[in-house]
């Protein structure tokens, strides 16, 4: 199977949905409670541009890091000391299962086709927007200027800026020092690459437009940028004779306050407005004397290191497959009883260093994982069913006498013996054939046979 990241099944989706909600919902409360009133403005921007990926990549790559994913082999083997396997010569049980009607049966086609359809219609708003902008202002005239293009409405169109372009109203009542600084805040936007960034922020809301926070993300941003650019235009011009004068820093706020009452809404969502855009909240960020706290710059990394380790909890009390090796003291005291009533010639239940599978028993199960195929028959039927198959591991570390201890419709009498006879030769072809080698158990230092057995389920969803 290919590596992918994408759910394949309803529960994975469901669950997709979920964390990325608790990821996207703790980190939006921190930014509105704790970071949001902070003067920190770059900072804040690029968690908001971060936070929606987290969210969206964060719960997959989990998922893949389970045993058995394509991730998985990237990552650390566990400590070496003992082989993982169940005293008593009991593998943990395999599921096999087939999708009924399918591999995109049940539900998940109809949530994967309405996912698609949300999805699809936020970009084809979005590809609106911007073909609305591109017939808007194709006529007006430009100006190429070094590191922007300058486009006059004459007064058709606000002062704002979109990409490269800045849209300049001629007409707006501005003195020359207050052209300076519109001008300079419309060109921080420009050279701060903003409208690259609202539109990324765009897609990653479309990508997550069934979590509602998602939706709360673009305004934000583009409240950061406008605080961004007001801070440029006063930087800019402070240092001008004229703008110590007509646009210092107390100035500013009032030529903002004057353009946005006097100018109409623009009718270009996508464009950074200068003059309708959070204007009490901008003034009121201008105007504040508040210190600057920038501890507040690390919580990100406490919650962070929180919601990871809960997710991965959870992820670890959902997987059940594979359970803890046993404590060594219960091996060895297994063994010491099995030594006192072993008979010489039989394989042992019991020893002193169990088998070991090549790659351990992550690999084992994931190597018979593979190995089985559920009948297409009995698939069909939808029969279902529990195989035990029971085998040695020879003290040359081959597999013998791999036999049926137990069949699949055994404790199902109504079920068709011809079509549990499948499932039954399906479980012994797998352990048959088994890719990997053995290191042979050990008794007394000695390389002796050992019992195993694996049950494999086969269920039909």
């Amino acid at each position: 199977m290919p590596p992918t990241l994408l759910p394949t099944t309803t529960a994975a989706l469901l669950s997709w949905g979920l964390q990325s909600t608790l990821l996207l919902g703790a980190g939006w409360l921190l930014y509105r409670y704790a970071l949001r009133q902070e003067r920190f403005f770059d900072f804040n921007r690029r968690f908001l541009l971060g936070l929606p990926w987290v969210a969206m990549l964060i719960p997959p790559l989990l998922s893949a890091t389970e045993p058995g994913t394509w991730l998985s082999s990237w990552l650390p083997e566990s400590a070496p000391g003992g082989s993982g396997l169940l005293n008593g010569g009991l593998l943990p049980a395999i599921t096999v299962r087939e999708l009924s009607g399918g591999p995109l049966a049940g539900p998940l086609p109809w949530l994967l086709g309405l996912y698609g359809a949300g999805v699809a219609l936020l970009l084809l708003r979005l590809a609106g927007q911007l073909l609305h902008l591109h017939r808007s202002t194709r006529h007006l005239p430009r100006e190429d200027r070094p590191g922007y293009v300058l486009v006059r409405t004459g007064g058709r169109r606000p002062i704002s800026s979109f990409g490269r372009l800045v849209f300049w109203d001629e007409t707006a009542p501005l003195t020359a020092a207050e052209a300076r600084a519109v001008l300079a805040h419309e060109l921080a936007h420009v050279r701060g690459h903003h409208t690259y960034e609202r539109l990324l922020l765009e897609v990653a809301r479309a990508l997550l437009w069934p979590v509602p926070f998602a939706h709360l993300l673009p305004p934000a941003l583009a409240q950061i940028h406008e605080f961004l650019a007001d801070a440029a235009a006063i930087q800019a011009t402070a240092g001008t004779p004229a703008g110590r004068n007509e646009t210092a820093p107390a100035a500013y706020p009032t030529l903002l306050a004057r353009l946005a009452l006097g100018q109409f809404q623009p009718d270009l969502p996508l464009a950074h407005s200068f003059t309708q855009s959070f204007t009490l909240t901008r003034i009121r960020m201008l105007t504040t004397s508040a210190p600057l706290r920038r501890w507040k710059r690390w919580l990100p990394l406490p919650l962070s290191a929180c919601l990871l380790l809960t997710l991965v909890a959870c992820e670890k009390e959902l997987d059940n497959s594979v359970p803890p090796p046993p404590p060594p003291a219960l091996i060895s005291a297994a063994s010491t009883v099995e030594a006192a009533q072993h008979q010489p010639g039989d394989p042992y239940n019991y020893v002193e260093q169990m088998p070991e599978y090549a790659g351990g028993q992550e690999q084992l199960l994931a190597d018979i994982g593979k190995l089985v195929k559920y009948p297409p028959a009995a698939a069909a039927a939808k029969v279902e069913g529990r195989a035990f198959v029971k085998f040695v591991v020879s003290a040359d570390g081959i597999i013998q006498a791999a036999e049926l201890q137990k069949g699949a419709g055994e404790d199902k009498p109504s079920v068709s013996k011809a079509l549990a006879q499948q499932l039954d030769e399906a479980s012994l072809n797998a352990v048959r054939n088994l890719p990997g080698k053995w290191t042979p158990g050990r008794q007394n230092g000695k390389p002796v046979p050992v019992y195993y057995t694996i049950p494999i389920t086969f269920s039909v969803k």
